[in-house]
């Protein structure tokens, strides 16, 4: 929604973005800096627009940029490929003790995680900071620092084309999210159960759930606004108009919700000493586990740590929590046997610090994947009583991130029959 008294700055890493673009979906898509513009429109009165590139290698983009009153910022190439990120810097920077400045927001259109500190510096001086960038590129890191942040794929309503093969000898990068409308949910009832009143306002109740996940956006899910987003979830919610303005608070559940499940099997992984966020990253990440652990002679420890700085150079987004998580999902799962020739090692090391190979049923990645699905289902279902009290949507969602459709749910249940012989 349009305030008023916003004034707005739009700083463009032209590459950045362009490239994330081409990569994610296709190399003949466009890019809608139209779109991008008409966000920060809604934002406020939009003060400044600058785009930074080396625009003597871009010149075939100058006229649509000028054409949209975009101010074209040349940084040299020559001078390294951070050249345009320093330039946005110091300018953001001399911006903000401009004292004739009135910006108030501003709109950072990059995924690159190299301005986090900016972002920081922004905010520590009032400043509320808008993000956009593509989704599976944009560095987590930065998107959590932002105050909100808008995925470019979902702002165009262009769902990706499905992935092209990488090239022989490239790293394979884990899918971009498919942004699963439970973790909206699960995010609105954390808030809204937290509210000392009984109905909270729409306005106050969108920056809470920006405060916990600045990557909350209701055009994630395709709606329109955060009008259309509440009034989706009228089966937990109820709504009412006081005065000019929306109002929510929770219903009684009459039965156990998809996000109440979820939390509820997460608490019983919790009490295992398995912490889990769901996230489609995580057969990527334990096939990386597999990849590196099948040759043995690396402590769990060492294990971790090189998935880790693979991720980490290959694909920034897949989160260091991510990996740590999941190596306590694989130990607390039974999927490694440690050296047990206590000679070789100090009376003091630790248990992960000792060599590890993997269980003998488990010979490829596959195998790896599902015998730690399996251990988590069967903490699960210990908890409920039985294997048919399992919400099998529910626990897709839990080891996949996302449900997508039937084979899951047959995938689930294979596991759920294989895990009780």
């Amino acid at each position: 929604m349009s305030n008023d008294n916003a004034q707005v700055a739009v700083f463009i890493d032209y590459d950045n973005i362009e490239i994330s673009v081409t990569d994610t979906l296709g190399k003949d898509v466009d890019v809608e800096w139209k779109k991008i513009l008409e966000e920060a429109s809604h934002v406020g009165r939009t003060v400044l627009r600058r785009a930074y590139a080396d625009w003597a290698a871009q010149s075939g983009a100058q006229r649509d940029l000028l054409g949209l009153g975009i101010d074209l910022v040349h940084v040299s190439s020559k001078r390294g490929k951070n050249a345009a990120d320093i330039r946005i810097v110091i300018d953001a920077l001399e911006m903000l003790h401009d004292p004739r400045s009135q910006v108030t927001h501003v709109l950072l259109v990059s995924g690159d995680g190299d301005f986090t500190e900016l972002v920081h510096r922004l905010r520590g001086e009032g400043i509320f900071v808008i993000g956009v960038g593509v989704s599976g590129t944009s560095a987590e890191y930065l998107v959590n620092a932002c105050d909100e942040f808008i995925f470019y794929d979902k702002l165009i309503a262009a769902a990706p084309p499905p992935p092209r093969p990488a090239k022989k000898g490239a790293p394979e990068a884990p899918p971009a999210p498919s942004f699963d409308i439970t973790e909206a949910r699960m995010l609105l009832r954390r808030v809204l159960e937290t509210w000392e009143a009984e109905w909270m306002p729409a306005s106050e109740l969108k920056k809470s759930m920006l405060r916990l996940n600045p990557a909350f956006s209701e055009r994630n899910y395709n709606f329109s606004s955060f009008k259309d987003f509440l009034q989706a979830q009228q089966e937990m919610i109820a709504l009412r108009t006081s005065g000019d303005q929306l109002e929510a608070q929770l219903v009684p559940e009459a039965a156990p919700s998809p996000e109440s499940l979820l939390e509820q099997y997460l608490q019983v992984l919790a009490g295992h000493k398995i912490r889990m966020t769901p996230n489609e990253y995580r057969p990527a990440i334990i096939f990386k586990f597999h990849e590196y652990g099948k040759g043995g002679g690396l402590s769990l420890t060492q294990l971790k740590d090189k998935v880790h700085a693979h991720f980490e150079e290959n694909a920034p987004h897949v989160t260091g929590a991510y990996i740590t998580e999941i190596a306590h999902q694989l130990f607390h799962t039974y999927c490694f046997i440690f050296d047990q020739e206590s000679e070789t090692y100090p009376a003091d090391v630790k248990l992960w610090d000792k060599r590890v190979n993997f269980a003998p049923e488990v010979a490829r990645a596959t195998d790896l994947l599902d015998k730690c699905d399996k251990g988590l289902l069967q903490k699960i279902t210990k908890s409920l009583g039985a294997p048919e009290k399992l919400d099998k949507e529910v626990a897709a969602r839990v080891l996949y991130g996302s449900f997508r459709g039937e084979r899951m749910l047959e995938h689930v249940t294979q596991l759920l029959a294989n895990g009780t012989k």
